[in-house]
C-alpha cells in the first residue's frame, strides 16, 4: 500500500458546520455590532476518538504519519486540523486507518462557538470504505457520535444523540471509496496538468454518497503559512454534494500544503505547518460569523405582521431559483439566469381544521426530534392543556416554547429536542426543533424549514429555522423565536426536513446557504 504523509479530512462536515452557525439571532432584537479582538482562549480540549465499537478486532500498527493543519476565514484563525494515517490490521486483513481531529472557534453575536469534529476511517487497500466513526463535539451540547461498518450489501449505523442510541441500515453500493482516497489516489498516482479524475466516496458526516472529481492545473508559485513560496501544482476538487469547490496545491509526492474553498463571502484557507504553530490558542474574537453573514435590505414596513411580500433576489453566478423552495409558502419567478422574484405568503393557522394523514416520517421520533422524551413530553402537556383542537394546540406550543425558552445561547450549533427540553436554552435551532418534537408528541405532523428571516431593528436577513405543522391538509409555518401564531412574509425559505433518521443527514438542510450566503443580494419589491 502507497503511504500518503499529508492528509486532510474533516473539512466537509466543517464547512456545513460553520454555515449552521452564521444565523439564529433573535430576530426580534438589535444585532451587536462585531467584537473586538479579545484574549486569547486555549481550543477545545482533545479526546481520541473511541474506535471500540464498529466490531471486535484485531489491531496491529505498523506504521504512522501525521500532519497538521492551521484554518483560516478570511483573515482570521479559527482552528486546526490534525490528521494521522496508518496501516493496521484487522483478522488479517492489512487495511488503512485515517483519522483527524478539527477543532474550531468562530464567534456567533458576540458569543464563543466551540466546535471539534472527531473522524476515523477504515478503508482497504484499494480505499473502499470498511468502517468508520464520526463524533461531533459543541460544549455545552451533547456530543453527536455516528459508528458505521458495512456488512456486505449494507451500512449498519449507530447514532449517539443525548445519550440515545438508535440503529439504522442502509443499502451499501460495493466499491464506495472512502474520503481519504482523495489522497491516497494523489500520492498512488499524480495527475499530470490537465487530467481529471472521478470516483465515488461515501461521506460519514452526512451519510452520503458523493461523486468527487480532481482536475490538475499547472505548476505555479505558491506563499505557504511561512511565508515562503514553493512551487505547487493545483488541483480543483468538487463533490456532488458539497455546492462549492475546492482549490488544493500539492507538491510532487501528492501532499496538499495549502487549500482554498470560498464561503460566505469570504475564503477559507487551510497550511500546513507543525504541530507547534497548530495548536496555538485561537483568538477567534476578530470574526463574527453571524453579523457577518447577513443581508441589508431596504425596511419592510410592517416587518413580521406583513401577510405577504415580494423580493427580487440575485445571486452573480448562481442560478437563484436552485436555492430557494418553491411551495404553498412562497412562489419563485425567473427574470434572468441569477435574478428571480420571490413571493412569500404563508399559510395563517387554519379554523375547524380536520386530521389529515401525513407519512410516518413526520411524526416518528428521531435521533433530533426525540417526541417520546419525558421531557418533551411533559412540555407537549404543559403547552397543550386540556385542549384538544390540534390548531389551538399548535398554536400554544408556538408561544410556549418562545417564552420558555429565555437564555439565548448561541454557543451551540445545534442541540436535540431532548437537550433542550432539558436544558431550556439555545437560539433558533433549539426553539425549531424543541417545537417540532413537541408537535409529534401531541400526534401533530411537523417538519423543520430552514432559510433566512428578516430582522427587524436592523434591516437585515439572516440564516434561520423554524418548525412547520401539517394543519388540514397543509404545512403551516411556526416560528417559536417569534411567538406570533404563524408567520408573515418575511421568511424566506431555502430546505425543509422532516429530520427522519432514514432520511438525508439534518445538516444537508443548510447546504443552500452554505453556496449563497455572502453573495446573494435582497431587494423589498413590494409587502402587504
Amino acid at each position: 500500500m502507497h503511504r500518503f504523509k499529508k492528509y486532510r479530512l474533516g473539512l466537509c462536515l466543517l464547512f456545513v458546520a460553520i454555515v449552521a452557525a452564521t444565523g439564529c439571532g433573535d430576530v426580534s432584537q438589535p444585532v451587536p455590532p462585531p467584537s473586538p479582538p479579545k484574549q486569547v482562549e486555549a481550543p477545545v480540549e482533545t479526546n481520541p476518538v473511541k474506535t471500540d465499537e464498529p466490531i471486535p478486532v484485531s489491531l496491529a500498527q505498523e506504521s504512522e504519519t501525521e500532519s497538521w493543519q492551521v484554518i483560516y476565514l478570511g483573515e482570521t484563525r479559527i482552528g486546526y486540523v490534525h490528521s494521522t494515517s496508518e496501516e493496521i490490521t484487522r483478522d488479517g486483513r492489512k487495511l488503512e486507518q485515517t483519522s483527524t481531529e478539527t477543532h474550531m472557534t468562530i464567534e456567533r453575536f458576540g458569543q464563543k462557538l466551540k466546535m471539534q469534529i472527531l473522524l476515523e476511517n477504515v478503508a482497504a487497500e484499494d480505499g473502499e470504505l470498511v468502517s468508520f466513526v464520526q463524533e461531533t463535539k459543541n460544549p455545552p451540547a451533547n456530543s453527536t457520535r455516528v459508528v458505521g461498518q458495512v456488512a456486505g450489501d449494507k451500512l449498519l449505523l449507530k447514532t449517539t444523540i443525548a445519550d440515545r442510541t438508535t440503529e439504522q441500515e442502509l443499502p451499501w453500493e460495493k466499491g464506495l471509496k472512502s474520503p481519504a482516497y482523495e489522497a491516497q489516489s494523489l500520492a498512488e498516482n499524480p495527475l499530470k496538468p490537465g487530467e481529471s479524475r472521478s470516483f465515488d466516496v461515501f461521506l460519514p458526516e452526512l451519510k452520503k454518497k458523493a461523486t468527487v472529481t480532481m482536475t490538475a492545473g499547472n505548476m505555479e508559485s505558491v506563499k505557504l503559512f511561512d511565508g515562503t513560496s514553493q512551487d505547487l501544482m493545483q488541483i480543483k476538487t468538487t463533490n456532488t454534494v458539497l455546492p462549492t469547490s475546492t482549490r488544493s496545491w500539492i507538491d510532487e509526492k501528492g501532499n496538499t500544503l495549502k487549500t482554498e474553498t470560498d464561503l460566505l463571502g469570504l475564503v477559507m484557507t487551510t497550511y500546513e505547518v507543525s504541530e507547534e504553530e497548530a495548536v496555538k490558542a485561537i483568538a477567534g474574537g476578530e470574526l463574527d460569523i453571524a453579523v457577518g453573514s447577513l443581508i441589508r435590505v431596504d425596511p419592510i414596513p410592517k416587518g413580521h405582521g406583513s401577510r405577504k411580500v415580494v423580493y427580487q433576489i440575485t445571486t452573480p453566478g448562481e442560478d437563484a431559483a436552485e436555492f430557494l423552495v418553491a411551495d404553498k409558502t412562497q412562489s419563485v419567478k425567473r427574470i434572468s439566469d441569477e435574478t428571480i422574484e420571490l413571493t412569500v405568503a404563508p399559510p395563517a393557522l387554519p379554523e375547524n381544521a380536520k386530521v389529515v394523514e401525513a407519512k410516518p416520517e413526520f411524526l416518528e421520533s428521531s435521533a433530533f426530534l426525540q417526541c417520546t422524551d419525558e421531557n418533551v413530553i411533559e412540555h407537549a402537556d404543559k403547552a397543550a392543556g386540556e385542549e384538544t383542537d390540534p390548531v389551538e394546540i399548535a398554536r400554544r406550543m408556538e408561544k410556549y416554547v418562545s417564552t420558555t425558552l429565555t437564555n439565548k445561547n448561541f454557543s451551540t450549533a445545534m442541540a436535540s429536542a431532548a437537550e433542550v427540553a432539558k436544558n431550556l436554552e439555545g437560539d433558533c435551532t433549539e426553539h425549531a426543533v424543541l417545537l417540532a418534537a413537541m408537535l409529534r408528541a401531541k400526534k401533530i405532523p411537523s417538519r423543520i424549514a430552514v432559510g433566512l428571516v428578516y430582522i427587524e431593528r436592523s434591516h437585515d436577513f439572516g440564516g434561520h429555522m423554524w418548525s412547520e405543522a401539517w394543519l388540514d391538509g397543509k404545512w403551516v409555518p411556526l416560528d417559536a423565536t417569534l411567538g406570533r401564531g404563524g408567520i408573515g412574509g418575511a421568511h424566506i425559505k431555502m430546505a425543509n426536513s422532516s429530520f427522519s433518521d432514514d432520511g438525508p443527514a439534518p445538516v444537508l438542510s443548510f447546504l443552500p446557504m452554505m453556496k449563497v450566503l455572502g453573495k446573494m443580494k435582497i431587494k423589498v419589491v413590494d409587502s402587504e
